[in-house]
């Protein structure tokens, strides 16, 4: 059945037809199904993708997922996805790496490297960021700029941007 969901979801994944109001929510039944996250909402072209298999891959959402249009997220080093987070347009998210040290010249022939990431609860990251497999986690109610390259962990409530994304200040919350 899982094979069966996963062939529906390749195929659905590009076709415009399936942000019809009606045919959307039968896009979101097939990758909550699948991923077996029930607040899981997915955009046109997203492509949650095990780069590379291996035992650590996982993809687990503990509450409601907001992924945007046109983004990638590699789970070959397991991702773990907490409450209320959104995902903009055209993020790139990777859990995957080659050995880059003591290795061949040939990137091809060394060895895979991977990190899983922990986004915890109320996490937003802005349009085209980039998640690099060097960050492990994001913290609770930090915010990724949009076009920001984040290299390095957050801390909490931080709001960071660029290229590297450096923390530029932290949020005041009320509530």
């Amino acid at each position: 059945m899982k094979k069966i969901i996963k062939l529906l979801i390749l195929l659905i994944r590009n076709s415009p037809l399936f942000n019809v109001k009606g045919l959307r929510s039968f896009k979101w039944f097939l990758y909550r199904t699948y991923h077996n996250s029930p607040e899981l909402y997915v955009g046109e072209k997203v492509i949650l993708s095990i780069a590379h298999i291996n035992k650590e891959a996982s993809f687990i959402c503990k509450g409601e997922v907001n992924i945007g249009a046109d983004t990638y997220i590699d789970y070959s080093g397991g991702i773990t996805l907490g409450d209320k987070i959104a995902i903009s347009e055209g993020v790139k998210i990777f859990t995957h790496n080659h050995k880059i040290h003591d290795g061949f010249k040939n990137w091809k022939e060394n060895p895979i490297v991977f990190s899983s990431l922990d986004i915890e609860d109320f996490v937003w990251i802005g349009a085209g960021a980039i998640i690099l497999p060097t960050v492990t986690h994001i913290a609770e109610g930090s915010i990724i700029g949009a076009g920001a390259v984040l290299t390095k962990n957050t801390e909490p409530y931080g709001v960071y941007t660029g290229n590297p994304a450096q923390k530029t200040t932290t949020r005041r919350i009320n509530s």
